[in-house]
């Protein structure tokens, strides 16, 4: 049995490298540390979720080697319903993340593996008739995305981070309630230019879009916040100074928190609100999943803001 919020999406085994500074082209340096984390945009968002109180179900496809069993006992740990994930015969997915400590920026190189297996029809029309809010990410295949929303018109609210910035079909769009994406993400769908923290550009792009009505987007601007776009109309959420560590699995933490909240409160401007919140705490930790807050970090962090 499905859980009233699902995510259809990755899940990889993060491959982290802590090192001062970027190293140029050509160039060798010497690391402070590495790392092994679950990661995964999709298993990012499900714990997040999880962690924020949701019951929250995770879709997807782990290998048959040593990792998927790795990842599949982490995603029990964070109570996270696992009915609905399979195995694959090959590996598991893998992000190779090096993070920059002085800059606080990292490079990340996916290796999709068992994640670009992953299939609509994991996902029975009973299951679908027991989910209020569907999420899924561009790290699994986006036809079998597209089949799934299409299933689950009318009956639960489709949310998709267009992340990584890949091309993906009118259909799609056309069958997504909210887009939730980065700047570089909404300039390749609406294949206009940004200019960098422009509001007007944003708005520009947006109705680039030409989304209907019940359709919404909110747009990711790092630390400067975040830009909810709703029946046409806009606002801005500034974003909070905090003592950045790492920034991996930021963007997943804000969707899985406002899928979260979302999933109480039905008002997106509020969970985007609280997903900014988490987001920016999200930071303050390393790795992925693991930098995930809790409800309690989420309310006593920002009682002194």
């Amino acid at each position: 049995m499905s859980s009233p919020l699902a995510v259809f999406g990755s899940i990889n085994m993060d491959l982290v490298i802590y090192s001062n500074h970027k190293p140029s082209e050509g160039e060798t340096i010497f690391g402070n540390s590495f790392e092994t984390f679950q990661g995964g945009k999709g298993a990012n968002q499900a714990v997040a979720a999880s962690r924020l109180g949701s019951d929250v179900s995770f879709i997807g496809k782990v290998g048959n080697d040593v990792f998927g069993k790795q990842l599949q006992e982490s995603l029990i740990s964070e109570s996270v319903n696992i009915e609905m994930l399979d195995s694959h015969e090959g590996e598991s997915g893998v992000a190779f993340i090096n993070v920059f400590e002085d800059i606080v920026e990292n490079q990340i190189i996916v290796v999709s593996g068992a994640n670009a297996f992953v299939e609509s029809r994991q996902v029975s029309k009973e299951s679908l008739n027991h989910i209020d809010i569907l999420l899924s990410q561009l790290e699994v295949p986006p036809e079998q995305i597209e089949d799934l929303f299409i299933r689950a018109k009318g009956s639960c609210f489709r949310i998709l981070n267009t992340a990584p910035a890949v091309t993906i079909s009118e259909e799609l769009i056309k069958n997504t309630d909210l887009l939730v994406m980065n700047e570089t993400e909404l300039e390749t769908l609406s294949g206009e230019t940004l200019e960098s923290r422009n509001i007007d550009s944003i708005i520009s792009s947006i109705k680039g879009l030409s989304l209907k009505n019940h359709q919404s987007a909110i747009i990711t601007l790092g630390s400067q916040g975040v830009y909810v776009c709703q029946d046409q109309k806009g606002e801005l959420i500034n974003g909070h100074e905090v003592h950045a560590i790492d920034t991996t699995g930021s963007g997943d933490c804000f969707i899985g928190a406002l899928a979260s909240n979302y999933l109480e409160t039905e008002n997106l401007y509020e969970a985007a609100l609280f997903g900014n919140k988490a987001a920016a705490l999200s930071t303050t930790k390393k790795g992925a999943s693991l930098s995930m807050p809790t409800q309690d970090e989420v309310e006593n962090w920002f009682q002194t803001f």
